[in-house]
């Protein structure tokens, strides 16, 4: 007897039904970190069943899923009777709520009190705060459980005395109403831009989520993104968990991917591209050939916009930007300010290329270009966030990949051979 195949559903229902966890909202598909999810879970459940006041940071690198993370577990704790019928959920993004009179009318509004507040003028933002907590006293003067998101958690560092987070945490400490702070941050550091006070009633809890660090798990992730687990969709599972068992599929996921993002923000966007190219192909199978065409278009994508930006630089900033690579070579891409670039710059003027400018002002100038360009970016959101520091001694971080640098490099009309030389060279060698 010959066992039948089972046979592929369509590319397009493949597509249709991979779409929303791949190219959908933050939160349509979250999988692993079980126990960040246990810890932030009996957290919150604490805040609602017992009433217990919270802080938390959730901190790690960009993409690595950590407001996946926040909503998946929002979502897991919205499905007990008692979150339904009592708890409110505010969530803020230190993008959008840019000032605390911002925030405070947007607290209101996701609180549904502007009715309560009418045309009431108060005196601070900590009496109008507090009457909004008040305000949502039940009947028997009990609080309604709150859960503030604090999403760009180092864009709220630099409001003006940080008046948003003293008077969140100072509630939280006080455990007058029962709530909980969840800041999101991709800055690891960022309770180092608390001021003194505020940082005193922050509860120090900090979850960090870290990329993978073993391919296998990264290949897990594939797997379970990939896999619908239906049996509408079981020839397509089939074919997927043989295709990933493939070594050629290991070994160029390994060089191609994992060697060089790991994120899932990544991970997701490059496996929605190579499904559409096998609909393109109108092919019901995932082909290593299709990985490589999203690969490919997703490193072209990113090389020819930047590059197409860097062309525009004066070579004075483009020294800058080569600096700034030698630099995060030797600190290990630790923040750097401009003082360090500056020597850094200055040093290979004398060396190898005298002719360059090193006037202070004219290399001020350049490094203002390349903040307001965003090649360059403050950490955090720049001098105001660090507790006043001078801005030439202000942390920064660099955003122009070194491959992509190297590209630009390459295609900057009339380059001057000095520069082109200690792009590559060595750190070892240019500070000789």
């Amino acid at each position: 007897m010959v066992k039948r195949k089972t046979p592929l559903p369509s590319p397009r229902a493949i597509f249709a039904s991979l779409s929303p966890r791949l190219a959908g909202s933050l939160s349509s598909f979250f999988t692993g970190q079980e126990e960040s999810v246990k810890y932030l879970l009996e957290m919150l459940h604490r805040t609602v069943d017992k009433g217990e006041s919270n802080s938390l940071l959730v901190l790690g690198p960009k993409g690595v899923g950590k407001t996946s993370l926040v909503k998946h577990v929002l979502e897991q704790a919205a499905s007990k009777a008692s979150w339904k019928e009592n708890v409110v959920v505010v969530q803020l993004s230190g993008h959008i709520q840019t000032d605390d009179k911002v925030a405070l009318r947007d607290i209101t509004k996701q609180l549904n009190l502007e009715n309560v507040v009418g045309e009431k003028v108060f005196g601070s933002f900590a009496e109008h705060l507090s009457f909004l907590l008040a305000s949502l006293k039940t009947g028997d003067t009990t609080s309604k459980p709150i859960i503030f998101i604090l999403d760009q958690f180092d864009s709220f560092c630099s409001h003006k005395n940080q008046t948003l987070l003293y008077n969140l945490f100072d509630v939280a400490q006080s455990k007058a109403v029962p709530i909980t702070v969840v800041g999101i941050s991709s800055s690891i550091d960022v309770t180092e831009l608390l001021e003194k006070r505020v940082k005193s009633r922050f509860s120090h809890r900090h979850l960090y989520m870290w990329p993978m660090a073993k391919l296998e798990t990264f290949m897990e992730m594939i797997s379970s993104l990939l896999l619908l687990g239906t049996e509408e969709f079981s020839g397509w599972d089939k074919h997927a968990k043989e295709f990933l068992a493939k070594k050629t599929v290991q070994r160029f996921v390994e060089q191609k991917i994992f060697s060089v993002d790991k994120s899932i923000r990544n991970l997701k966007n490059l496996l929605y591209q190579a499904l559409g190219k096998m609909v393109q192909s109108q092919s019901s199978q995932l082909e290593l050939d299709h990985l490589q065409s999203a690969v490919d278009c997703s490193s072209n994508m990113e090389v020819n916009s930047m590059t197409s930006q860097l062309r525009d630089l004066s070579i004075t900033e483009l020294c800058l930007l080569i600096a700034i690579k030698h630099i995060e070579h030797i600190y290990d891409n630790e923040p750097f300010n401009f003082e360090m670039v500056y020597h850094e710059f200055v040093k290979f003027k004398r060396r190898k290329y005298s002719t360059l400018p090193d006037e202070r002002s004219v290399v001020t100038k350049s490094w203002e270009n390349l903040v307001e360009l965003e090649l360059v970016s403050p950490r955090g959101t720049g001098a105001r966030s660090q507790g006043g520091v001078q801005e030439q001694f202000s942390l920064h971080v660099g955003q122009v990949p070194p491959a992509v640098l190297g590209h630009a490099v390459e295609k900057y009309p009339n380059c001057p051979t000095e520069v082109v030389q200690w792009l590559s060279s060595s750190h070892h060698t240019a500070s000789h």
